[in-house]
């Protein structure tokens, strides 16, 4: 059996839909959550962050909806990425 790269898998889509990275917001329900980052849009209030879930198998990809959703993978973000 291979490794899945989901972080591979993420940063591909993400340049795909126009996002300049990636941040890793942890796994849950089976699904591994990775935030979008545009680096013109840095600074900027303009909503609800994006945040891309890729299946544990890596064949199914979508984007994170609800704000229970993406309040967990905001939360997440923030602890995984704090410096």
């Amino acid at each position: 059996m291979s490794k899945i790269d989901y972080y591979q898998i993420a940063l591909d889509k993400a340049k795909e839909m126009g996002y300049d990275a990636i941040l890793n917001a942890g796994e849950r329900d089976g699904w591994h959550y990775f935030g979008l980052v545009s680096y013109m849009l840095i600074g900027h209030k303009l909503g609800k962050p994006d945040f891309l879930k890729i299946s544990d198998n890596g064949n199914d990809i979508a984007m994170a909806e609800g704000w229970d959703e993406i309040g967990w993978a905001i939360h997440q973000a923030k602890i995984l990425n704090a410096h």
